[in-house]
């Protein structure tokens, strides 16, 4: 009985026995275990890097595509007209050879330097000092007909002036000539558009369309153009030259894309809508557009006619060769913008923000010769 008691004590108590753990086996299970997060952790940071590297990139890739994209459109445009890009433009302006007016017949002006009406500094839509800048000029806004143009002098007989003010620079065009001028006085209920000049009455060389370069003041003898002259009319002695075919009048738009720094501390690509009613070397700035964040360099080249190289804004106006310009280069550096990522998330292997610099040939599609 003695030895069953003590039996059935013994197993009883082994029953509660509990085995536990030494300080090195916790020791090792806690290394092993900080292992374990410290590896999960890396991958995780090394994954959100590979992200916010893939994400740099495309909005960088987007913001240099919306670049290209929009800036092309208004440079293909440049000198456009209606009327098509083969016909020659004559300024109607003051002498003809004003150094802004020049601009509305050449189609652009590039600058390597300042821009007359755009500050260089650091204040936001100010342009970044060391970018380049160009204006573009093009007549694709309305569409008003001509029903009348008899006399080269004064008056021109449209279908309407309603989106027209006085002292608008526009363009009337026909299969043979266009022509830039400013509106001197309009009558809405007789539907015509003046183009006096020549005596102080607005900024026209003078009274008469002519088709000569350079246009002078007063007569125009020998140079006078007749837009539309009726089929049921004979031909005024007055027009040297002129057309029985439609004519067109539409307004002439000015446009200065440029690198400018944007109000989130960073740099953007603008496009600021110029007027210039006067011919004064430094236009009113209408309207500024940011375009595309991100964007910090830009550097243009223009082709002219049959050159082999491209030239940059400096070389083309010593030249004197705007007019010949049929090709721009477009370079452009473009950074990853802040948006959801911030600070390092931004930045390449080398500790640098994330760039790229890409480069786009742009043809002048109212410009003959080919690149």
């Amino acid at each position: 009985m003695t030895i069953t008691r003590n039996r059935r004590r013994s197993g009883y108590a082994s029953s509660y026995l509990v085995r536990g753990l030494s300080l090195i086996e916790l020791m090792i299970a806690l290394l092993l275990g900080l292992v374990v997060t410290a590896a999960a952790g890396g991958m995780l940071l090394a994954n959100k890097r590979v992200y916010a590297s893939t994400a740099t990139l495309n909005r960088i890739q987007e913001n240099t595509r919306v670049s290209f994209e929009l800036m092309s459109r208004d440079l293909r445009e440049a000198g456009g007209n209606p009327c098509g890009g083969a016909i020659p433009i004559i300024s109607q302006l003051e002498s003809g050879d004003n150094s802004w007016w020049t601009q509305y017949a050449d189609g652009l002006h590039g600058y390597d330097g300042d821009a007359p009406g755009t500050t260089t500094g650091t204040g936001t839509a100010q342009r970044v000092a060391g970018t380049d800048a160009i204006d573009l000029h093009m007549a694709n806004n309305g569409d008003i007909r001509v029903t009348e143009h008899d006399n080269p002098s004064a008056v021109l007989n449209v279908t309407s002036t309603a989106d027209l003010s006085n002292d608008d620079i526009l363009m009337v065009c026909n299969n043979s000539f266009a022509m830039v001028f400013q509106a001197t006085g309009l009558t809405g209920s007789g539907l015509k558009i003046g183009h006096n000049g020549g005596g102080g009455s607005g900024n026209n060389c003078g009274n008469e369309f002519q088709y000569k370069r350079n246009c002078t003041s007063g007569a125009s003898g020998d140079a006078g153009y007749c837009f539309l002259v009726p089929e049921d009319k004979s031909v005024n002695p007055n027009c040297a030259k002129h057309s029985r075919s439609p004519a067109t009048v539409v307004k002439v738009q000015s446009f200065r894309w440029y690198i400018g720094n944007n109000a989130r501390g960073g740099t953007s690509l603008y496009r600021a809508t110029l007027i210039n009613e006067t011919g004064a070397l430094i236009p009113t700035v209408a309207d500024t557009v940011e375009i595309a964040e991100g964007v910090s360099g830009m550097n243009l080249l223009y082709r002219v006619n049959g050159a082999a190289n491209f030239e940059t804004a400096t070389a083309i106006t010593t030249a004197n060769n705007w007019d010949a310009v049929n090709a721009v280069q477009v370079g452009l550096t473009v950074e990853g913008a802040e948006g959801a990522l911030k600070g390092g998330y931004l930045a390449g292997t080398n500790g640098e923000a994330l760039s790229r610099q890409l480069t786009h040939i742009v043809a002048l599609r109212n410009k003959e010769g080919v690149l």
